[in-house]
């Protein structure tokens, strides 16, 4: 049982890891580019938040829409206000 639990824990702090390198790009006020997010996890017109390993990158403008969606990059265009980076919970970061 102690082996399941060792691996389930190496694959997590692997995954957390690989997010480590997320990458987030400005340009100007109209787009927000953000490359090795693991999903996206809630998108509107004023605020676009996407999960990066054990942080989430919040997004906050108007007439935001997300676009160039890939396994693990997302593009954020509209007029951009802020950029926020948040520290997930316990109970997110198992998700």
């Amino acid at each position: 049982m102690s082996v399941t639990n060792t691996r389930l824990s190496f694959v997590g702090k692997l995954r957390d890891l690989a997010a480590l390198s997320s990458f987030v790009t400005i340009k100007d006020n109209s787009s927000v580019l953000v490359e090795n997010c693991s999903r996206v996890c809630e998108c509107s017109d004023i605020m676009a938040k996407v999960c990066a390993g054990k942080y989430y990158i919040e997004v906050w403008g108007k007439q935001l829409s997300m676009s160039q969606y890939t396994q693990d990059c997302i593009s954020i265009d509209g007029t951009i206000d802020s950029v926020k980076l948040v520290m997930r919970g316990f109970s997110d970061t198992e998700r």
